[in-house]
């Protein structure tokens, strides 16, 4: 873990000259899994990103956002705590260049899984992808609001059971 935050205050810090804009984001994350959704439900997801211009219309990307609930477990009715971290980075495509710029993009994601209750703690990553399409509104020179819809994938097998810490995201922001 520390690794990781090391790596991604690097990575931060090495392109804050570079960056074409850097956002703030919360996400209504809806997970696919029927299992995982059931102890855990649906929630708001929080987090950033960093995009770097390419070429004229072209982005690269990276986010990431934090995960946190309290559920119960579906035998005995005990407490059950989740934290997920994904870290992702990728491609975007704005399909125009104005004061309204439509996009789609897709890259891969390493989740971070950490789960803590009676049973046990449980601290595992993954690699997984992401696709998302959405929309850049310019609000005024500067800044903006990015809306936007994607799925995430990620299988996790933290016993011996396998499952989706992906879902269906919904997300909203400001760009500066």
């Amino acid at each position: 873990m520390k690794r990781l935050i090391a790596i991604g205050l690097m990575v931060f810090m090495a392109s804050v000259t570079a960056f074409s804009s850097i956002g703030i984001k919360g996400t209504y994350f809806s997970p696919s899994d029927s299992d995982f959704k059931s102890i855990y439900g649906s929630g708001w997801m929080y987090g950033g990103e960093i995009t770097f211009n390419i070429t004229k219309g072209l982005d690269a990307w990276l986010d990431g956002g934090y995960f946190a609930r309290t559920g119960v477990l579906t035998y005995s009715q005990e407490e059950t705590k989740l934290t997920l971290i994904p870290i992702g980075a990728g491609l975007r495509y704005r399909i125009l260049t104005g004061k309204i710029a439509p996009y789609v993009g897709a890259g891969a994601r390493y989740c971070l899984y950490m789960e803590s209750n009676v049973i046990g703690d449980v601290n595992k990553g993954g690699v997984g992808f992401v696709g998302k399409a959405g929309v850049l509104i310019s609000i005024i020179h500067g800044i903006g609001v990015d809306l936007s819809a994607g799925y995430s994938w990620c299988k996790m097998k933290p016993a011996d059971f396998e499952f989706n810490v992906g879902g269906l995201e919904l997300g909203a922001g400001i760009v500066f």
